[in-house]
């Protein structure tokens, strides 16, 4: 057997049999092809999980910074969205659970018009603004909610209830419910609050 001209293998090798004879040179590259795309998967997938927790750890911090400068510029806000939840926690479930349904049936809505389509990343920054304010609400109830009994003041309440959410979302899997968990209270404590004709009575310190 004759082979004219270079031979190239990429991904593997090149077996030569007895008599075959090639023309020129040929040149064998061992680096993972795309055969090896699942072994790349498995690790990116593992890298992903590495760095999940960073990630985590890292908003929140971010959190934690604008909670508190909430708390130092408007003392009230974040303890209003607490008691609202405390006192109708299961409407702020509706209205989270209300809210996630309309806000992907707008997406979808937009995006079949075509022309709505730059409205949603507007749409999305939106959504996602709300929810983060909303989960600070959701750390301070939680650490109020420890702090029944003990004199903590709302940031000392409010940093012991962000670690606790924090940590449990660090737990592999439960960590991502946690999450949905928080920002549908939060979304729906903020449309609450914004919407609902009782304002509620804040709870002294």
């Amino acid at each position: 057997m004759q082979v004219e001209g270079d031979v190239y293998s990429f991904g593997g090798k090149i077996v030569k049999e007895e008599g075959a004879n090639i023309g020129s040179r040929y040149t064998t590259d061992d680096r993972p092809g795309m055969m090896d795309s699942s072994n790349r998967g498995r690790g990116s997938f593992f890298y992903t999980i590495s760095l999940g927790p960073i990630f985590r750890i890292g908003n929140a911090i971010l959190a934690a910074i604008l909670g508190l400068i909430i708390l130092h510029t408007n003392p009230q806000f974040l303890p209003s969205l607490a008691t609202k939840l405390r006192q109708h926690p299961s409407l702020a479930v509706l209205w989270g659970m209300g809210a996630i349904v309309g806000i992907i049936f707008v997406i979808v809505f937009l995006a079949i018009t075509l022309i709505g389509i730059p409205l949603i990343p507007l749409l999305s920054l939106t959504v996602i603004i709300t929810s983060l304010v909303g989960s600070l609400a959701v750390a301070l109830f939680v650490g109020q909610s420890l702090a029944s009994n003990r004199n903590w003041s709302l940031q000392q309440q409010f940093l012991v209830g962000l670690t606790i959410l924090t940590v449990l979302t660090l737990i592999p899997f439960f960590g991502s419910l946690i999450i949905f968990l928080v920002n549908m209270f939060g979304l729906g404590v903020i449309l609450l609050w914004k919407l609902g004709r009782e304002k509620p009575q804040i709870a002294p310190e």
